[in-house]
Order: C-alpha cells, then structure tokens, then sequence
C-alpha cells in the first residue's frame, strides 16, 4: 500500500514532466507559457496547485490505506 502511495506522487511527477515537454494544455504547459512571458506569479501559482493536488492525492492514499487495512498501525 505504501508502495502504491510512493508511486502516484511518480506518476504526478511524470504527468507534469510530459506536459512540460510536449503539451499542449495542462499545468505543466501554463507553466511553460508564463516563462516564456516572464509571467512569475502564474508560475507560482501553478507549481502551487500542483503541490496540492499531490498533498490531496497523497492524503486520500492514507486515508484509503486506514481504511482498507485497519489492523495496520503503522
């Protein structure tokens, strides 16, 4: 289950690292987009939902995980 955890927030990695590269939408392409404008707070402001979007997934992963496996207390 913890492995499961550790491999969304890869998989999140990947999916922005592809949108950086060949998008043509997504967070990963606004970002692009503001540096190319030298746009700062766009930037900040997608590097700041990317960071909750992972926070939140990796949130709901340990909620899952209490529930799913509840005589695990680690």
């Amino acid at each position: 289950m913890d492995t499961l955890r550790v491999s969304a927030g890869w998989a999140w990695t990947y999916l922005v690292v592809a949108e950086l590269v060949a998008s043509e939408s997504g967070l990963g392409y606004l970002i692009i987009n503001a540096m190319r404008a030298f746009d700062v707070d766009v930037i900040f402001l997608g590097i700041m939902i990317i960071g909750f979007l992972g926070l939140v997934t990796d949130l709901a992963f340990r909620q899952w995980r209490r529930w799913a496996l509840p005589w695990d207390d680690t």
